[in-house]
């Protein structure tokens, strides 16, 4: 009689897959919710809130465009997040080339304090923040947020940057200099093309992160011309009573840039991830 040793290894397998799925359902049901409730009307949402929309509108997301100014908090944070992750690109770029492949005093150091800024909350900061911007003439200007932004995303982006820089053989920089290059010709004819995939992580993670932000977007934007749309969205919500189809069309709106984002670039956030631990 043949025993099947194959068979305890698909068991395995299969309880690991059905308790993925479990975990997939938790994290799909709430946006497959969302859709459902904004397909619906208001009278229909408060006599059938957990069922299927029986007959589907979309007249709550053109309302949540139109009336709730969703269109232009989409507009204010494509600005933010495009300079910004454009912003962070090049100041990413050129920290992590100078502390992967230039020799000066102090390179250790402020590499180690760049990371350990890495574990100061932004919460934290809120107050000396607000005081500086102010001071500084940058409140309710994009401009104001945008540099906010790039600054709490320097740590990161410095770490993965020189970490993937550091597996660039540096007798390429230095047949580089031999050709006359100077520094930022090597950064962009050497380094950038072969850091790409870094680059591309280091932009998904930013444009996720910028786009859902919402304290500190709420602290520095208090103009309703200004805001951006997480901020924008979460004052569709009223003060006694909400409209909920409403509130979850612009919900799904704000979504959708995000799922977009992340099921195009998913496999492309694990590869720049490793890519440069593995060289």
């Amino acid at each position: 009689m043949r025993v099947d040793r194959r068979r305890p290894l698909r068991l395995g397998r299969l309880a690991i897959f059905l308790a993925l799925a479990c975990v997939s359902a938790t994290t799909i049901y709430p946006l497959c919710f969302m859709l459902s409730t904004a397909l619906k009307s208001r009278k229909e949402y408060l006599f059938n809130r957990y069922g299927l929309p029986s007959r589907p509108t979309l007249e709550n997301f053109s309302n949540a465009w139109t009336f709730g100014k969703v269109g232009r908090y989409v507009g204010n944070s494509a600005v933010v997040v495009v300079f910004g992750v454009l912003l962070s690109w090049g100041v990413c770029a050129l920290s992590g080339y100078a502390l992967s492949h230039l020799r000066f005093p102090g390179r250790r150091a402020m590499f180690l304090g760049i990371l350990a800024s890495m574990v100061i909350a932004p919460q934290v900061i809120i107050i000396p923040l607000h005081s500086m911007l102010m001071r500084m003439g940058l409140l309710n200007r994009h401009i104001g947020l945008i540099l906010v932004y790039v600054t709490l995303a320097t740590p990161f982006g410095t770490y993965l940057m020189a970490s993937y820089f550091r597996s660039v053989p540096h007798e390429l920089v230095e047949a580089a200099q031999v050709d006359g290059a100077g520094h930022l010709q090597i950064l962009w004819r050497v380094m950038v093309p072969i850091g790409r995939p870094a680059l591309v992580t280091l932009g998904i993670f930013n444009f996720l992160w910028m786009w859902n932000e919402l304290l500190l977007a709420l602290l520095i934007l208090k103009d309703d011309s200004a805001r951006t749309l997480m901020v924008g969205v979460a004052t569709l919500r009223g003060e006694y009573t909400t409209n909920v189809p409403l509130l979850s069309a612009g919900l799904f709106l704000a979504a959708l840039p995000v799922l977009v984002v992340f099921l195009i670039f998913q496999a492309q956030i694990t590869k720049g991830m490793t890519m440069g631990a593995v060289k």
